[in-house]
């Protein structure tokens, strides 16, 4: 017998691409360019991929057509690189080389997530990200050769559910580091998902 779709329970993984944005380049650093011994490494726009999972924990006690999530999200952020000094060469005594050097940051997410699940009988769903944490990998790694850091991250975004076990979405996230490594990475993204619900 025909018993009709399943409905989705709340749950959901995500799929990201978009644009990222740093506040400041990363230029004259040593990792990057060369302290800018040729050209600068200062560009500061760039592309986000990223891949999440989203858990719901709870649906709200005040609102109980909104919901509590948890999310877990990877976002990888390279920003373009360009033709400068290459520090390896510096480093290991030898002439300096010219190369292309990428500017990246990785980021591992974990944060709480609202979301209005009873607009159009949860046809388009907005959610925001108070603010969560950040684990954070910047490459190159700052002049004192670190790169591991900690920050916080909020977002903000809405979907729409073409399907009962998908969704489209638009979203804006920020992050910004605490400056542990000796530089303080600070960055937007705005991207486009697809949410496969279930």
């Amino acid at each position: 017998v025909f018993a009709g779709p399943v409905l989705a329970e709340g749950n959901q993984v995500f799929y990201r691409f978009g644009q990222s944005r740093l506040d400041g380049p990363r230029s004259n650093e040593i990792f990057t360019d060369v302290k800018g011994a040729t050209t600068k490494n200062d560009s500061k726009k760039g592309t986000t991929f990223s891949a999440g999972l989203d858990l719901k924990m709870m649906n709200c006690p005040l609102f109980p057509t909104n919901s509590l999530l948890g999310e877990i999200m990877l976002d990888y952020n390279r920003f373009k690189n360009q033709h400068v000094t290459n520090a390896i060469g510096t480093v290991a005594g030898t002439s300096p080389t010219q190369g292309n050097v990428p500017i990246t940051e990785l980021a591992v997410v974990v944060a709480p997530k609202y979301r209005f699940d009873g607009i159009m009988d949860g046809k388009i769903r907005p959610w925001i990200i108070p603010i969560g944490m950040a684990f954070m990998v910047n490459s190159p790694p700052s002049n004192y050769t670190s790169y591991l850091d900690i920050g916080i991250h909020y977002g903000a975004g809405a979907e729409y559910n073409i399907a009962n076990k998908a969704s489209l979405g638009l979203d804006y996230r920020r992050t910004q580091g605490s400056g542990d490594p000796g530089i303080t990475v600070k960055y937007s993204n705005y991207a486009a998902y697809l949410g496969i619900n279930f």
